[in-house]
C-alpha cells in the first residue's frame, strides 16, 4: 500500500497505514510440528503447504521453489486477537453461569497441551471443563474439552443447522485429536456468533475413527514432505472458494 504520510487528508488510512504496518513487522518464530487446528482443512495440499510454511520452511526454500505465503496479514491479526478476546469473554460467560472450567493445566502450567505423532502434530485446548456448582445438575457430562469458536453470523447458522462434523470439518478434526490427546469422551464446542453476540453450544462425543483418519493424513503428508513430493489441490481451478482464501495460493498454482 503506497500513501503520502505527510498529506492533511484520509486521516484514517495514515493511521492505518502506521496499524498495518506494526502488526505486518510481527514475526513469529517457525513451529517445529503441524497443528491440530490445522490439519482438518478440505485441501490437503494446502494442509501440506502450513506443514512446510512451519517444521519445514527451511526445506521448502533450499529447493528453489516458490515462496510460501507471508505472514499473517494485519487484518487477520486483528481478527484473530478478536477471537481470543471473546474466548476469554465467553469462558467467563460459562464460569458465571456454573461451569467449573479451567482455560490453563494447573500441573504443568499453559494451556492444556496436546501431542501426537510423535511430538510432529500439536495443539493447545481452550479448556476442560471439570464440574459444576450452577442450579440443578449439570448440562454436560464432565469432564468434557471445551472449546471456543467466534464466527461470523452464517457459520454459526450453518454449525446450528447442520452440526459441526458437516458444516465445520476442520474443527471436528480438531477437537477429536485434542480429545485422544487429552483422554476426554466429549467436548462442549461453543460459537460465538461475532455479528449478533448469539451463542451456540454443541456437545460432541469422541469419534476415535476420526483421529485415528486425521493421524493417518499426517502419516501421508509428513511422508510427501520428506520424499519431496506435492499433494493434490481440492479443487480444479484457482477461482475456487477455497483457493482464492488460501495463504499459499500463489505458491501452489505456480507448481
Amino acid at each position: 500500500m503506497s500513501i503520502d504520510l505527510n498529506s492533511a487528508s484520509a486521516l484514517p488510512d495514515r493511521i492505518n497505514w502506521h496499524v498495518d504496518h506494526a502488526l505486518d513487522a510481527m514475526e513469529e518464530a517457525p513451529r517445529g510440528y503441524l497443528g491440530c487446528s490445522a490439519i482438518g482443512g478440505d485441501c490437503e495440499r494446502a494442509v501440506q503447504l502450513d506443514a512446510y510454511a512451519s517444521a519445514w520452511r527451511k526445506e521448502w526454500a533450499e529447493s528453489g521453489r516458490p515462496p510460501l505465503g507471508g505472514g499473517v496479514p494485519a487484518r487477520t491479526r486483528r481478527i484473530f486477537e478478536r477471537g481470543s478476546l471473546l474466548e476469554d469473554s465467553a469462558a467467563k460467560w460459562l464460569l458465571q453461569a456454573g461451569f467449573i472450567l479451567l482455560q490453563s493445566d494447573p500441573l504443568a502450567g499453559g494451556q492444556f497441551s496436546v501431542s501426537l505423532c510423535g511430538g510432529r502434530l500439536r495443539g493447545h485446548a481452550d479448556g476442560i471443563v471439570y464440574g459444576w456448582r450452577g442450579e440443578g445438575p449439570c448440562p454436560v457430562e464432565t469432564p468434557c474439552l471445551w472449546e471456543c469458536k467466534v464466527l461470523g453470523h452464517k457459520w454459526v447458522q450453518a454449525m446450528k443447522r447442520e452440526g459441526a462434523r458437516k458444516s465445520h470439518p476442520k474443527y471436528y478434526a480438531q477437537v477429536s485429536l485434542y480429545m485422544k490427546g487429552l483422554g476426554l469422551e466429549r467436548c462442549l464446542l461453543t460459537a460465538v456468533d461475532a455479528d449478533t453476540m448469539d451463542i451456540h453450544h454443541e456437545l460432541i462425543r469422541r469419534d476415535p475413527a476420526e483421529a485415528e483418519r486425521m493421524e493417518a493424513r499426517f502419516g501421508r503428508i509428513a511422508l510427501s514432505c520428506s520424499a519431496g513430493e506435492i499433494l493434490p489441490r481440492a479443487s480444479a481451478s484457482r477461482s475456487e472458494f477455497m483457493c482464492r482464501m488460501c495463504r499459499h495460493a500463489d505458491a501452489c498454482w505456480s507448481l
